[in-house]
């Protein structure tokens, strides 16, 4: 090595270059989210404890959908066992997290009779302090053994066939759940749904720089579907947290207000849910797939990056 020359590092960009085969992009990818929750759980960036479990947690979601997006390229064995260890990761990793996303929630709701919200407030607030931190070691061992079997579930080829079938089965997947949660409409299949378009936008993420400016779009869109998704799940743990502490007549009372004030806000989230995927899900599969090829052959036939 000319010791005149720094030392390349490799780009966390969570998304494919154009000069790199799959394979190695798909491994970058997934070593950089690894270093990051890393140097996340381990104090090495300017992250509060809270914020930085948040963080850690984001990366394992990425990690889970890069292995569902090269799922035709790795063994159902692999997928099995990566896939579990990366769940058990983010489970160990809720706590704290979770107690925080229900105040911010609360916080949130604004038509709450004052009285109301702060008694809720109290409640969660003395629920909050009696948890402990998760903990934070054994998520950052699981990670690094992760991080030494990465090489075992990214794929060797360099053509879009390695990302096809994930990106049309999870954008059917998305469908599926649509289906699914229109016949019913509740916090489960809302839950799956936003799942199933978490992985969607993840997977038009990593295609980003195929052609910016529809990328980037479709991706905006399936965020912003996220969130609403989001918003609607967090408003029912919110509700569960509060109905499963209603033991008296006015726990049942400020439970009453809260169902009346959660529900009002979860119509609008819902309805703005099924426009936007409506939107978002019009394509065939096979069609997408299609179409996102041929803007793969494009791009990398058009130079370096």
């Amino acid at each position: 090595m000319n010791p005149g020359r720094a030392r390349r590092v490799p780009s966390r960009a969570f998304r494919l270059q154009r000069d790199e085969p799959v394979g190695k992009g798909i491994a970058r990818m997934a070593h950089g989210r690894i270093i990051h929750a890393l140097e996340e759980l381990g104090g090495a960036t300017d992250s509060t404890p809270e914020e930085a479990v948040h963080e850690a947690r984001k990366d394992v979601k990425k990690l889970r959908a890069l292995l569902r997006l090269v799922r035709s390229s790795t063994s159902a064995k692999v997928r099995t066992r990566e896939n579990e260890a990366l769940r058990d990761v983010g489970r160990s990793l809720s706590g704290k997290r979770d107690a925080d996303v229900m105040l911010a929630t609360l916080a949130g709701l604004e038509d709450l009779p004052p009285d109301v919200a702060a008694r809720l407030r109290a409640q969660l607030e003395e629920h909050r302090s009696a948890m402990p931190i998760a903990p934070t070691d054994a998520a950052a061992l699981e990670l690094t053994r992760i991080r030494e079997r990465v090489r075992t579930w990214t794929p060797p080829g360099d053509d879009f066939v390695v990302l096809r079938a994930g990106l049309e089965r999870g954008y059917w997947r998305g469908q599926r759940a649509l289906r699914a949660a229109r016949r019913d409409p509740g916090a489960e299949n809302l839950h799956e749904w936003r799942k199933r378009v978490k992985d969607h936008w993840y997977n038009l993420t990593v295609l980003r720089d195929v052609w910016p400016p529809v990328m980037d779009s479709l991706a905006k869109a399936a965020h912003a579907l996220s969130e609403r998704l989001g918003e609607d799940h967090d408003l029912e743990v919110l509700l569960d947290f509060v109905r499963a502490r209603a033991t008296d007549a006015d726990g049942a009372d400020r439970l009453a207000v809260l169902a009346r004030v959660i529900e009002s806000r979860r119509e609008l989230l819902r309805s703005e849910a099924f426009a936007l995927g409506q939107r978002l899900y019009v394509e065939r599969p096979r069609a997408l797939a299609d179409r996102v090829e041929s803007l793969w052959v494009i791009w990398r036939r058009s130079g370096p990056a």
